[in-house]
């Protein structure tokens, strides 16, 4: 049988992608995620014939009010005689013996091995049940194994924006719809509505489908990908700026370059997974990379000059590999780094390169403020080290009361 429909945009590339093994669609508000999703899964099902699959849902409560209703008016629009087994929940088609399996992310899931499988609001499932998703879809000679998903995004401190966009899954690929390219299928005030009712932030969302810091309370509230983001190549004059935060797990430091009044981001180093990093495991990692006391200056957390349990203080211990060391006595206080940093982002006089540099984009995107003490708010463990790094480089090469230091930066000769 022939299914006839007409895709838009993202919707296409969705439909049409058979290959990518982690398939996901991150789109905004009336987009027809869901409608496309079911559409993808019936492709899937007749080319993983005769397998089982399996849909997964945040609950069936939205099984229920979300998914069946869909389901149904693709039923009825296209005359296909499928059938619904309430008590084991699963949907039989005509042209497979394969069942499509409906779970929830409620609890573990459970049941037969699947050829493939779906996700309707990916973002809205605890990251243990996609996991096990993935650890599911193991059929030997399935034609077409992919997981595919849908959702839209729930901000850049979910789980998913490290696994589709910050580190990217092996094999794994995102779409991006945005809201207006389905216009034809939506009331003709929708997306007008929607626009005047949301700032930017929550627009390039739950229009465009965008990843983007949904609070309202970012510390680096000036940084805009758009402005700060550059693609960039070292200037082999010029040594490395190595801006360092003492921390066990993640160790981080990033890299920079100061072009005139302008620092430039090239490259981050992140130790993370391990028992506790030392300031050790980080020179070893620096010199792997290339840097070294003949070109870099690492520019570290003032902490770094209390002694620890060797005996001897960070800032020692980097001084003894050979590293030239610029640290001031004491960390600027939140608020002054928080003015300083963001007239500086408005000014593009710092930029990032997100392809080299993704964790400290991530950190300038995501980093929120305490509105009580007006500190950053270190929830998250895996945020806030890499900003605050490049806080204290910024503090010595140009502080915030803009009274420059006698610290110089001289070009290699």
């Amino acid at each position: 049988m022939k299914i006839k429909f007409k895709p838009v945009g993202a919707q296409k590339d969705f439909f049409q992608d058979d290959e990518t093994k982690l398939l996901h669609l991150s789109a905004g508000f009336g987009f027809g995620k869901t409608t496309i999703l079911l559409y993808k899964l019936l492709k899937l099902s007749r080319l993983n014939f005769p397998f089982h699959g399996g849909l997964v849902v945040p609950t069936f409560t939205d099984f229920k009010r979300d998914v069946m209703p869909a389901f149904e008016g693709l039923f009825d629009k296209h005359r296909i005689r499928a059938r619904f087994h309430g008590s084991d929940h699963y949907y039989q088609f005509p042209w497979s013996p394969g069942r499509l399996y409906i779970a929830t992310a409620e609890r573990k899931l459970r049941g037969p091995n699947w050829a493939y499988a779906g996700i309707n609001e990916l973002t809205l499932i605890p990251m243990i049940r996609y996991q096990e998703v993935i650890g599911r879809v193991r059929v030997k000679g399935a034609k077409s194994p992919q997981i595919v998903s849908s959702g839209t995004p729930e901000g850049i401190a979910s789980e998913y924006y490290t696994a589709f966009v910050e580190s990217p899954v092996a094999g794994s690929k995102i779409l991006y719809g945005d809201t207006r390219e389905n216009a034809d299928n939506l009331d003709p005030g929708y997306v007008e509505r929607v626009l005047a009712a949301y700032p930017q932030a929550l627009a390039d969302a739950y229009i465009r489908g965008l990843w983007v810091n949904l609070a309202g309370n970012r510390f680096y509230y000036s940084y805009d990908p758009k402005a700060n983001d550059m693609n960039t190549s070292p200037d082999p004059n010029l040594p490395y700026l190595i801006a360092m935060d003492f921390n066990v797990d993640p160790f981080c430091v990033s890299i920079w370059q100061l072009w005139g009044n302008q620092f430039v981001g090239l490259d981050e180093i992140v130790l993370e997974g391990g028992a506790g990093y030392k300031t050790e495991n980080m020179i070893q990692a620096l010199r792997q990379r290339g840097y070294d006391h003949r070109n870099s200056v690492i520019c570290p957390d003032p902490a770094g000059k209390n002694r620890n349990t060797s005996g001897k203080t960070d800032v020692e211990i980097l001084q003894q590999a050979g590293f030239q060391v610029k640290v001031k006595p004491a960390a600027p206080r939140f608020r002054e780094r928080q003015i300083n940093m963001n007239n500086l982002f408005e000014k593009r006089r710092i930029v990032v390169n997100p392809l080299t540099q993704p964790k400290t984009k991530k950190d300038f995107m995501a980093v929120e403020i305490d509105p009580v003490t007006l500190e950053k708010i270190k929830k998250n463990p895996k945020l806030t080290h890499l900003s605050d790094g490049v806080d204290y480089m910024v503090d010595i090469f140009a502080p915030f009361n803009d009274h420059r230091t006698q610290n110089t930066v001289a070009r290699i000769r």
